[in-house]
């Protein structure tokens, strides 16, 4: 039988492993740039994920099979939703994106759906069903969403014209909650 002492031990033991781990991951993490300098405009902007910073550029193939750039979407407010048709918080905001996008569409407003790891088969038979029409583009190898630090779904950034990300999102979006920052964004 073991004491009390050696309880604590041994459970210190199982520990280490997992906080050494932890602490490793975390000084690596810090020695990683988590953004890049660029040159614009006579200014210095960071390319990152966080409100404030130049959203970080992708290339994806939409379900037209047609490579969808984000940084062709300049002069343009975007709405970048992350999700999966498995998300039941995804699957119940998609109405309210939609309705977004009716909106705004001709008011210089583009929506871009970046699926995560699912195929092409599920997102467009969803995507059909819903009669959703905003462009939907493939994260297949989650590259992306690793990108743009993607730990919970559903996430939307809001992209001003130039490049910006104005707000942030790590929830069920609604009509309503993006309209109040649409408007911030579209000045």
């Amino acid at each position: 039988m073991y004491t009390s002492n050696t309880r604590l031990e041994r459970l210190a033991a199982c520990l280490a492993l997992p906080v050494v781990a932890l602490l490793a991951l975390m000084t690596v993490q810090a020695c990683t740039p988590s953004s890049q300098a660029i040159a614009g405009g006579g200014q210095e902007a960071t390319v990152g994920v966080n409100v404030g910073e130049l959203a970080p550029d992708f290339t994806l193939t939409d379900l037209e099979g047609k490579r969808l750039r984000l940084s062709n979407f300049r002069g343009k407010v975007v709405l970048i939703n992350f999700w999966a048709t498995w998300c039941p918080a995804c699957r119940a905001e998609m109405p309210e994106i939609e309705a977004i996008y009716q909106e705004y569409k001709d008011k210089g407003v583009a929506v871009i759906g970046v699926d995560i790891r699912e195929t092409e088969e599920d997102v467009r038979r969803y995507v059909q069903q819903g009669g959703f029409s905003w462009s939907f583009v493939l994260d297949t190898t989650g590259e992306v969403a690793a990108t743009y630090r993607i730990t919970a779904i559903p996430a939307g950034f809001l992209v001003d014209k130039d490049g910006t990300i104005r707000a942030v999102r790590i929830d069920a979006m609604t009509k309503r909650a993006v309209e109040a920052k649409l408007a911030a964004a579209m000045r």
